[in-house]
């Protein structure tokens, strides 16, 4: 991974001004913890952990340098609104299951739970900022990523973000759809509220297909298990 970046400070439409910066696992594990220990994080696998084992998962996954977190905050209030990784996919899993191009770099989003005062339209302006963090890394040229096909909701916000879409992958823990985010394509895009939604590129049909295809390779040993 590159050196660190130094924080980026973005005027978010609906929003106001938002500062990203990296994730400091010392001061931010209470928001770490916090977030990871919810229902709806339940797929990070963090729940029921202590704020010490976050703290220590975090400092290690730091530590071995193939990985970044950053924490994007609302300026005016310091309120977190949602925390990201960037990951180098020749280092994770997820090499196995689709061809690594030279310069992509995948990502991970966590959001803030929802509060009192919804940000409008905040996941579309979350991916955005994700994009553009990244990209500032020049030895970038793909943004990858593999959002499970359940969460109608993700996938039709990364249509509205400019993602496309490509195969459907079956992880040990999940069944996933690649999507993908050239340099090229997000320099393309226009900065201001999300677009009308797009179609979603799976019918309810195929997910439900899908997901038999994963449950029954994974008892076979066709796929590779880890509930």
């Amino acid at each position: 991974m590159s050196a660190q970046p130094k924080p980026m400070r973005i005027e978010l439409p609906g929003v106001g001004p938002v500062q990203v910066r990296a994730l400091d696992p010392e001061t931010d594990a209470v928001t770490l913890h916090d977030w990871l220990s919810r229902d709806y994080a339940r797929f990070w696998g963090m729940q029921g952990k202590t704020l010490e084992e976050v703290r220590d998962k975090y400092r290690g996954l730091l530590a071995a340098g193939h990985e970044e977190m950053a924490i994007a905050l609302d300026e005016r209030s310091g309120r977190p609104l949602f925390i990201f990784m960037a990951y180098d996919p020749r280092h994770d899993l997820l090499q196995r299951f689709y061809t690594v191009k030279p310069g992509d770099r995948g990502f991970h989003v966590l959001m803030g739970p929802p509060g009192q005062d919804p940000v409008p339209a905040l996941t579309f302006h979350a991916f955005r900022t994700i994009a553009r963090w990244i990209f500032r890394d020049p030895t970038v040229s793909r943004l990858v990523g593999e959002p499970d096909i359940r969460n109608r909701k993700v996938l039709a916000r990364l249509v509205q973000t400019g993602f496309e879409f490509g195969s459907v992958v079956h992880l040990p823990h999940k069944t996933a759809l690649m999507i993908y985010m050239s340099r090229e394509r997000h320099q393309a895009l226009q900065d201001g509220m999300p677009p009308p939604n797009g179609p979603v590129p799976l019918s309810d049909r195929a997910v439900k297909l899908h997901m038999l295809v994963g449950r029954i390779g994974r008892k076979l040993g066709i796929y590779e298990r880890n509930w």
